[in-house]
């Protein structure tokens, strides 16, 4: 049961990462902020493009998250998916 509360610690914690990011991109340009918006992954790409900007702790972190969320997932399993053995 922690390794699942973790797993939506870890969830929570990646969504304000992607928030950070979100704003980060509509100050850069507004169709960047609007490609972030819908698709996740261009966010953090473009985060990493941009790192050197001041975003770098907040891209480590986020990096270090969705690991951890990987690594849960395989161990404790996904969240709302049933584990048959």
């Amino acid at each position: 049961m922690f390794g699942v509360s973790l797993h939506y610690v870890t969830g929570l914690g990646m969504f304000i990462c992607w928030i950070i990011v979100l704003i980060q991109m509509f100050k850069a340009s507004v169709l960047h902020g609007i490609l972030g918006l819908i698709c996740g992954l261009w966010a953090f790409i473009w985060g990493w493009m941009h790192a050197a900007g001041g975003l770098r702790n907040v891209m480590l972190i986020w990096t270090i998250l969705l690991l951890l969320s990987l690594v849960l997932g395989f161990t404790v399993g996904w969240p709302g998916v049933p584990i048959t053995r």
